[in-house]
């Protein structure tokens, strides 16, 4: 495998095993990542569509083992239960810190516009995801209704702490507005099956129907 192959290779397996992709997005991905670097005349498509495949099934395959509810399943309970509790809780919010913190802002002025009010949010976004899935560590952000409210941020990421907690999960957490929570020795277990799917779990549409509920 050369350097470049090694550098695709570590990229789609992260994709793979976040379990937010198809395997024809994966590919495609894959293949545009290629066109954007040059790399055509050394790296060949068929190559890209046998090992992510391979890799996509491989990943399928052990999940068959994993016992259940696994650490991803009971992340996805407590972001669905902060919603219930009127806190904006999104998954792979964006890719850095700012578009995470753009989208949960987002979400909420469309709550707002249709009568519900939150108390403040949360959200990890695809460098965390990466994080996770490389070294078990996962962070959380989280603020309250007003920016740079440190009290209030406070209080919502008590709420949030606590559910992680009543989960199972090891948290740590200094109680300072400025730090985000980290969940320890997180093992990300998920897998892809539908968009459907994918949009009734992930998907941002689930937080008003969670508040409506």
């Amino acid at each position: 495998m050369t350097e470049n192959e090694k550098y695709l290779y570590d990229h789609f397996l992260i994709s793979i095993k976040s379990g937010f992709d198809s395997l024809e997005d994966i590919i495609d991905d894959t293949l545009e990542a290629i066109e954007d670097e040059g790399w055509e005349s050394e790296i060949p498509e068929e190559w890209v569509k046998e090992t992510v495949t391979r890799e996509y099934n491989k990943n399928m395959e052990e999940s068959k083992k994993w016992q259940h509810p696994t650490d991803t399943e009971k992340l996805h309970t407590v972001f669905d239960n902060l919603c219930k509790k009127k806190i904006v809780a999104l998954h792979n919010a964006g890719y850095t810190l700012s578009e995470a913190v753009y989208d949960c802002q987002e979400v909420w002025a469309d709550l707002t516009d249709i009568g519900i009010k939150p108390i403040g949010y949360c959200y990890y976004h695809g460098q965390d995801l990466e994080r996770v899935i490389e070294s078990g560590s996962l962070n959380i952000g989280f603020d309250g209704e007003k920016p740079k409210n440190d009290k209030e941020a406070i209080a919502i990421a008590n709420i949030i702490v606590a559910e992680l907690k009543s989960a199972g999960f090891n948290v740590n957490w200094n109680g300072s507005a400025s730090k985000r929570i980290e969940v320890t020795g997180f093992n990300w277990q998920n897998t892809f099956t539908s968009d459907e799917d994918f949009e009734e779990k992930w998907g941002y549409e689930r937080v008003s129907e969670l508040m409506e509920e």
